[in-house]
């Protein structure tokens, strides 16, 4: 049967719309909370048995985990039912984790993803048991798995692991097999790969200089392995082998099981990666050899200044692999780091574009100190602050409060008036008329700021309850942002009207499109206390007394329509298949369409394509989309450019539907984008 992919389906799409400019592919990712992974790994669990796994589980579901990546494979050795290796010497009994684990995560609704270390051999200076069924890889002679130097000396142990030579290709098929048997044997949802790369020195002297590789080296390059002239060519080499590598092991597991997924965890920066550890996952990411990628950005307070850059470079990388970086809490209890880092690290994801992050690991996370016990607790708020619903309808009227196309309004203030602003070493705020989100004109706010982290506090009024409008207590405040600098928070602080109470605590999405942040004054989940505040909007009335914008180094972000709304959100009013709720029908709904497409939804879900209310995204919800085409206001346009469709481009598109279906008649013929789940 002939089947199209919904990104073939895309491109189908846009061939007839060829006047949109708007690329589609990034809006084919899930939501950042969509994500949330956390690694066990061997040392947590194999003292534990069957109960224990249990509760790891029970653990996890707790903390809001999606996925949950459980290691399987250590150092050459199984901790499940393997045909290739021995069962792990430091397991006892005959009970299997991997079923364990795999049974308790989907009872507690999570993904279950089968973690193996791809290189490792061994670890220790004791070898491995000879007394079992399967022998141990480590044996293995002929020829040997192990990496033999330029003096032909084999690895010898130490304490730290002996890897396996990774351009042997019966090594790589080894590794292959052990794939294979993981995910035909068990019901995993993934496969994540671990010390992907050259472990140890990488200096002539240590890469593999075993016969077989030279010769391999050789038949390639015309160069001579055994030749230190060389040794850059060589370690190029290596680096495309283990390329290879993952190549094959998704054409292994996607043969297995369609539907599982392929991960690794890969070095925080993809250049070290690459330079010092031969991982050169940038050609992984731009090739989509893997799923979900996991750069391991285990940061504490010291060294935290390296997150931007480092998710900046990955992110920057042309890919349809989800990113799901790696956090590190357990380093910040190391270095006595305060609890709130984790969430300033989730916020930096968050801003930068991630799909998601991932923790290491459980067997901190949840040892039962009370700083652990908070770090858990700061995560969930975040993954919950980051969730989105779907707030009420608008009702009442919108009601701007600064809107800034004649002046500034009340933020006329310097940006470096408040005395509250921390680590700023200098700041602007003025109107600026390149960017806006609505009209003509915003704010434009940059800061010069300390790296480790700064706070601006942008006055209304001067901070004078008596230069602000007095609001009624009641509705929605809020404004829309747009920044392309990532780690940015935001939060809004009211007077009250003799206290001060401020809003709970936004990442600012840095995709460099306008984005709406409104709080609800109704709900006092959503509000703290400030300055003699309960947390409460009490009112009667309340003023506005400024915005809190919180960041590390630079950052440049516009500001506009603060404003407010006595009866519902801020959001504008919902137009036929304008899904996203940004008042224009276009490329962002056909996204939501195609990401869903095919699948049964909660009937009028927006939010999943559902347009027609019939539980079902199909052929009628797109026909929807494309009859209402470029209706409404572009975001960043002023009013007076709202549109209707163009005959020509409405006639192209329907054209384009129609032979498309006449190609592909049938619903079941179309799959979902797999990047998209």
């Amino acid at each position: 049967m002939t089947q199209i992919s919904l990104s073939r389906l895309l491109c189908l799409i846009l061939i007839f719309v060829g006047c949109l400019s708007q690329s589609a592919d990034a809006a084919l990712t899930g939501d950042f909370a969509d994500f949330r992974g956390l690694w066990v790994d061997r040392f947590d669990y194999r003292n534990l048995g069957v109960l224990g796994v249990q509760q790891i589980m029970a653990d996890a579901a707790s903390m809001g985990t999606t996925d949950v990546i459980f290691q399987v494979r250590g150092q050459g050795d199984a901790y499940y039912n393997s045909n290739f290796e021995p069962r792990a010497q430091a397991l006892s009994g005959s009970w299997d984790p991997l079923q364990t684990a795999i049974d308790a995560a989907h009872a507690n609704g999570m993904k279950l993803h089968a973690w193996i270390n791809t290189m490792p051999l061994w670890n220790g200076t004791t070898p491995p048991s000879t007394s079992t069924t399967i022998p141990h890889p480590w044996y293995n002679t002929n020829p040997s798995y192990r990496i033999e130097d330029i003096n032909g000396n084999l690895q010898p142990l130490q304490s730290g692991y002996v890897i396996a030579n990774p351009i042997n290709p019966q090594w790589q098929q080894h590794i292959n097999n052990i794939a294979d048997d993981i995910v035909s044997n068990y019901d995993v949802d993934g496969l994540q790969l671990d010390y992907t790369r050259y472990v140890g020195s990488i200096d002539f002297d240590a890469l593999p200089h075993d016969a077989q590789s030279h010769a391999m080296f050789q038949a390639a390059t015309g160069l001579d392995g055994a030749d230190p002239a060389n040794v850059g060519a060589y370690q190029q080499y290596i680096r495309d082998r283990i390329t290879d590598l993952v190549g094959d092991l998704k054409t292994t597991v996607k043969n297995a099981d369609p539907n599982a997924q392929l991960s690794a965890a890969v070095w925080r920066d993809p250049d070290i990666g690459a330079n010092q550890y031969l991982q050169e996952y940038r050609t992984w990411l731009e090739n989509d050899l893997l799923d979900i990628a996991m750069p391991m950005m285990y940061l504490h307070q010291s060294n935290n200044y390296l997150l931007q850059p480092n998710i900046q470079s990955v992110m920057s990388i042309p890919t349809n692999t989800l990113i799901a970086p790696g956090l590190g809490p357990y380093l910040h209890a190391v270095y006595g780091d305060s609890t709130d880092l984790v969430t300033q690290q989730l916020q930096a994801l968050y801003g930068a574009g991630a799909n998601g992050s991932t923790m290491y690991d459980w067997g901190h996370l949840f040892n039962g100190t009370a700083y652990s016990n908070q770090q858990v607790a700061n995560i969930q708020s975040f993954i919950d602050s980051t969730i989105v619903t779907d707030p009420p309808p608008p009702g009442g009227v919108i009601v701007p409060l600064v809107d800034f196309e004649v002046d500034e309004g009340s933020f006329y203030a310097s940006a470096t008036y408040s005395g509250s602003n921390r680590n700023i070493n200098s700041a602007t705020a003025d109107r600026d008329t390149s960017e806006f989100h609505d009209g003509i004109a915003s704010q434009r706010i940059t800061v010069d700021g300390d790296p480790g982290g700064w706070t601006l506090r942008h006055v209304s009024g001067i901070g004078d309850p008596a230069n602000n409008v007095p609001i009624d207590a009641q509705g929605w405040i809020g404004f829309w942002l747009m920044t392309t600098d990532i780690g940015l928070t935001v939060q809004i602080g009211l007077d009250d009207p003799s206290s001060a109470d401020r809003g709970f605590l936004k990442p600012v999405i840095a995709d460099g499109q306008w984005h709406l942040y409104q709080w609800d004054l109704d709900d006092d989940s959503q509000w703290s206390g400030w300055v003699n505040g309960d947390g409460l909007i009490t009112g009667p009335t309340f003023t506005l007394d400024s915005i809190f914008f919180y960041g590390a180094g630079n950052a440049t972000f516009f500001l506009d329509d603060v404003a407010y709304n006595n009866n519902g959100s801020l959001t504008p009013p919902q137009l036929d298949g304008d899904l996203d709720g940004d008042g224009f029908v276009g490329i962002g709904d056909l996204n939501i369409v195609l990401a869903n497409w095919n699948q049964t939804v909660t009937p009028g879900d927006l939010t999943s394509g559902d347009t027609t209310g019939d539980g079902f995204v199909g052929i009628d919800d797109l026909n929807q989309i494309l009859g209402n085409w470029n209706v409404g206001t572009p975001p960043g346009k002023p009013d007076s450019a709202t549109n209707i469709p163009e005959p020509g481009t409405a006639m192209l598109i329907a054209l384009g539907v129609t032979a498309i279906m006449r190609r592909y008649p049938r619903a079941d013929m179309f799959v979902p984008h797999k990047a998209s789940n």
